[in-house]
């Protein structure tokens, strides 16, 4: 069975089959199951720029096309096409932006070609029964190919340095996860935290001006933030932290970003702090209220960006203490820093055992050493 990755326009698909050259229905196919309700969620996605899971199509010899998987959405978007329906928000083909819809909408298709009926029969019994459907990068991938965002995050995600991190399994780097993750870091680069995955889609993807300057300049910072992390890796390895975890990992690698101005030694210091706190911050730590609380916000609508800021006022707060005597005040002032208190408190240390770092007040890795028993570097 051979088989290639095309990107195409609904358009594309509308005159496929309005010239009798796609085939609906082939005998191995269900008929039209979809409730209305499905149906107009289908057109609501596609009007929000939301990728699609890919379609695959069989290329017969004469070069006609039958359905092989994307069946129920090909239907409705003809049925959307033709007038037969309304979408989520009850606007029909006559008022939509034709040319967003009919043209710069893309979706992923697997063109299958080379292969007898029994094969493509037995493949769609698999593609229907075994839940293993295209994940969001490997559609994106489809949809994207050729664009210069998708070309600089594939690029980054195969770098050397970021592949050195070993974030990843040899399972999710087949499945294309490292890529959406850069996807991830470069809209954070760009927009700071956002909201979810869509955010990548509209705002990185979306993006019709983005310039060769752009990618340059985004390439640089990220290449800037690995030079960083691969120092940290050698201090001691992220594979081995919690901070290898998606949201841990873009907080850190937002917190760098934030930080480009100080010192190797000020973030390598910031670093081993992170580390030595890391095995103690988890959901149900009750005795250090600022741990739970970062530890629920990497678990509880993570990629939100109210966790997502959460998470980055606990790093700032955390190592950019500015308050040489945080203990001194009480948890009610307003200037009081809450998260270098219960630190403190969580590992019994004191005032003095913060020290003065380019203008910081982080607490000193010889106390927590001392504290936690931990000698990892």
């Amino acid at each position: 069975m051979n088989f290639v990755i095309e990107s195409w326009t609904i358009r594309q698909l509308i005159d496929l089959y309005e010239s009798g050259s796609l085939n609906l229905a082939p005998p191995y196919q269900r008929g039209d199951i979809w409730s209305a309700n499905a149906k107009r969620k289908l057109i609501g996605s596609i009007k929000l720029s939301y990728p699609l899971p890919a379609f695959f199509f069989y290329r017969n010899d004469d070069n006609t096309f039958e359905i092989v998987d994307g069946q129920q959405r090909t239907r409705t978007i003809l049925g959307y096409h033709n007038g037969f329906f309304a979408d989520d928000g009850k606007e029909t083909i006559e008022t939509v932006d034709k040319s967003f819809f009919y043209q710069d909408y893309k979706i992923a298709v697997y063109v299958i070609s080379n292969s007898s009926k029994s094969e493509i029969e037995d493949f769609y019994y698999r593609v229907n029964s075994s839940g293993i459907k295209l994940n969001r990068p490997e559609i994106l991938k489809a949809q994207y190919s050729s664009t210069p965002q998708q070309i600089l995050a594939e690029k980054l995600a195969d770098h050397p340095d970021f592949e050195s991190l070993q974030i990843f399994s040899e399972t999710s780097l087949n499945r294309l996860n490292h890529t959406d993750l850069v996807t991830e870091l470069l809209t954070l680069l760009l927009l700071g935290n956002t909201d979810k995955k869509i955010q990548v889609d509209k705002q990185f993807y979306g993006d019709e001006d983005f310039s060769e300057s752009k990618s340059r300049e985004l390439e640089e910072r990220f290449l800037d933030i690995l030079l960083h992390l691969q120092r940290f890796n050698s201090i001691y390895p992220i594979k081995k932290t919690r901070y290898k975890q998606r949201s841990d990992f873009y907080t850190l690698f937002g917190f760098l970003d934030n930080n480009r101005v100080l010192t190797g030694e000020t973030l390598d210091h910031f670093y081993k702090i992170l580390i030595l706190i890391g095995p103690d911050i988890y959901p149900t730590n009750e005795k250090c209220y600022s741990f739970k609380e970062y530890a629920d916000n990497c678990v509880s609508q993570s990629n939100s960006k109210k966790a997502r800021d959460a998470r980055s006022e606990f790093f700032a707060k955390l190592l950019e203490n500015s308050d040489s005597v945080p203990l001194s005040k009480s948890e009610e002032d307003e200037d009081a820093n809450l998260v270098i208190m219960d630190a403190l408190n969580f590992y019994e240390l004191t005032n003095d055992d913060l020290t003065e770092i380019e203008g910081y007040w982080p607490i000193k890795v010889s106390s927590l050493i001392s504290s936690t028993g931990r000698t990892l570097f």
